[in-house]
């Protein structure tokens, strides 16, 4: 038997004041982000097949509501970016909802704006929740490179050879913008290169120390043997293969290509209370920006300026930045005009390591913001395309302090139901490894007045939150709750909030 709650607690909602603190006093029509995902993104053409984009976008919108815990029904619009979408077939947003079971009265707008899309969709979907046109939206964007086809003329095909045009080439990056970019002021082809290196050494020690687990979510692909697989991590390139092609390609336009999906459900504070749920941060402002396409490089830098003279903030007052590095030469050039500390620009690398599914690349930094922050610190995303179109979006990460909770130990809540073994081993590992250090309650999914987590983890469980705020689900993560118990000791040590 276990030592720590032999009785399961049939709990829908619990008080608010429990958990939501100073933040409760905020406006109650803040937008906020209740989850925050994104899929590994798997190499262009690399070790695995490629899934088409709408399941992409499926893995992630329905893997982005369960960490949610938002009621499904309350979700009453989507808007989610493809940008490569020829053959995909109508509606490419519509698919990626129904696919992740979604009611079909859900209204979905598919959005497409080159390397801004994810972005784009976040600020509608803010926009939708703050006008009140849904209780709760999903944003974010998905992308296929792999699956992009050629394309050729619809013309009467004559005797004698004809060509194809890659549609990757012409819908994605475009001969024409190869070449006009102009060369950063003071930035060499070596400090692009050793940027990219950078870069590509914060990506790797960041995964080797977990920091993308609470945002990633697993693939599960079907080899060419029918065997599946569980994608579960970004897919590594060796090093020497990254710097070949930036040496041997144009310096400001990465060559890093890559399959993926990200989402997040946002919804509004007064909503956030009324569920019982803990968002991860929330949504300050917005802006854009548009130059002329050869200056591109100066795009992200306006609109960052703008953003920060209309919400009264300074540089010195962002503790993160994630400027995409889609086109690599910009966050140079962006350090280098608002002399930011290269340290907080990308802090676990960028696209120029990862990869860049073109409608994904926005939606994937605010996902890493929004995990990435320490309670209580601001952080600013930028992104822009090759036309010269910027977007820059500014957070601030939601603290809490747990209240009337004993010598401020984590409390757990485990989503489970009767007669489940995987419940049973899940809870046995706990003892092991944690015994003594955490309170727990279990919630019957199968009871009536917990219908709503029926419909969110029917084929899940288990599913664990820590202090309310999703951590894992099918099994025990025991790095990741180690860590995040580690994290709360020392800021009990500090006497800062508890996150």
């Amino acid at each position: 038997m276990h030592r720590l709650c032999q009785k399961l607690v049939h709990v829908s909602r619990i008080s608010s004041a429990r958990y939501l603190t100073d933040y409760g006093g905020k406006d109650l029509n803040d937008v906020v982000i209740a989850s925050a995902v994104r899929t590994p993104i798997t190499g262009f053409n690399g070790n695995y097949p490629a899934l088409p984009v709408a399941k992409l976008g499926a893995v992630a919108i329905d893997a982005a509501l369960k960490h949610a815990a938002v009621p499904p029904e309350s979700v009453q619009q989507v808007y989610f970016g493809n940008v490569l979408a020829a053959g995909v077939g109508q509606a490419p947003a519509r698919q990626a909802t129904l696919l992740a079971g979604l009611s079909k009265r859900v209204c979905c707008t598919t959005v497409s704006a080159s390397s801004v899309t994810g972005m784009k969709t976040i600020m509608f979907a803010a926009q939708a929740v703050r006008l009140r046109l849904t209780d709760a939206a999903i944003a974010g964007g998905m992308e296929s490179l792999s699956n992009v086809p050629y394309y050729m003329p619809r013309t009467h095909l004559h005797l004698g050879d004809f060509t194809m045009q890659d549609g990757l080439v012409s819908d994605g990056i475009p001969e024409e913008f190869k070449n006009k970019f102009p060369k950063t002021p003071g930035v060499t082809k070596e400090d692009f290169i050793n940027y990219a290196k950078e870069s590509y050494m914060r990506m790797r020690k960041a995964s080797r120390a977990g920091l993308f687990d609470l945002e990633l979510v697993p693939l599960r692909i079907m080899q060419h043997s029918r065997i599946p697989v569980m994608v579960t991590e970004d897919e590594e390139r060796p090093l020497l293969s990254i710097m070949d092609e930036l040496t041997n390609y144009n310096e400001h336009i990465s060559p890093m290509m890559g399959d993926g999906a990200s989402a997040l459900v946002l919804t509004t504070n007064e909503r956030a209370m009324e569920w019982n749920i803990k968002p991860l941060a929330r949504i300050i402002a917005y802006n854009e920006s548009k130059t002329d396409d050869s200056d591109v490089l100066t795009a992200p830098t306006l609109a960052i300026k703008r953003l920060l003279h209309h919400t009264n903030y300074t540089v010195n007052d962002v503790s993160l930045w994630e400027l995409d590095d889609s086109i690599s030469a910009v966050p140079l050039a962006v350090i280098k005009e608002l002399e930011l500390n290269p340290e907080k620009v990308n802090a676990h690398g960028g696209a120029v390591s990862l990869g860049n599914p073109i409608a994904m690349s926005g939606a994937r930094l605010v996902t890493h913001l929004a995990h990435a922050l320490d309670p209580g610190q601001i952080g600013c995303a930028a992104v822009t395309n090759e036309s010269g179109n910027a977007s820059a979006l500014l957070i601030e990460k939601i603290s809490y302090n747990e209240e009337g909770v004993k010598n401020k130990i984590p409390h757990l809540t485990l989503y489970t139901k009767d007669n489940c073994a995987l419940c049973d081993e899940l809870l046995n590992e706990l003892e092991i490894y944690f015994d003594g250090q955490y309170t727990i309650e279990k919630v019957d999914i199968t009871k009536k007045e917990n219908v709503r987590f029926l419909r969110l983890y029917r084929n899940d469980i288990p599913v664990l939150f820590f202090n309310g705020q999703f951590l894992c689900m099918h099994k025990l993560n025991v790095n990741l709750l180690g860590r995040k118990m580690e994290e709360l000791r020392m800021k009990n040590t500090d006497g800062t909030n508890i996150q």
